[in-house]
């Protein structure tokens, strides 16, 4: 038989080794993007529902970081296209009337392509 203590003992120092290993995980970073470039960058792609359709009119505003103010509206397929953005981080706010708006963060270092969906408001 095993006494108690020695399994205890075991037990602790396993314990201590998972808290190493999650900590060590969790203060891992991923690399940053690495920029390859100033720009100009295209950012374009499509807005639609959830289900899949297009949403005409939804407009997409640079609300913050570089690229403040810059703004653009989707067309009757749900595109938008901003044809001239510097390099870096920024917001943008993604509006339309009866859905719930969207604030994604973007890094763009080259040219991008995203589809958005969003929620009806009700």
């Amino acid at each position: 038989m095993i006494p108690f203590r020695s399994v205890r003992r075991a037990y602790a120092r396993a314990a201590v080794l998972v808290v190493l290993t999650v900590s060590a995980a969790a203060c891992a970073k991923s690399a940053p993007l690495a920029p390859t470039g100033t720009g100009p960058w295209r950012f374009s792609g499509t807005v639609g529902t959830m289900g899949g359709a297009p949403i005409d009119g939804a407009q997409l505003t640079v609300t913050d970081g570089v690229n403040l103010g810059e703004q653009v509206r989707t067309d009757a397929a749900g595109r938008y296209s901003f044809t001239s953005l510097e390099g870096g981080r920024f917001t943008v706010t993604i509006a339309a009337p009866g859905f719930l708006s969207v604030t994604p963060v973007v890094d763009l270092f080259t040219d991008l392509e995203v589809n958005f969906a969003l929620h009806n408001a009700q």
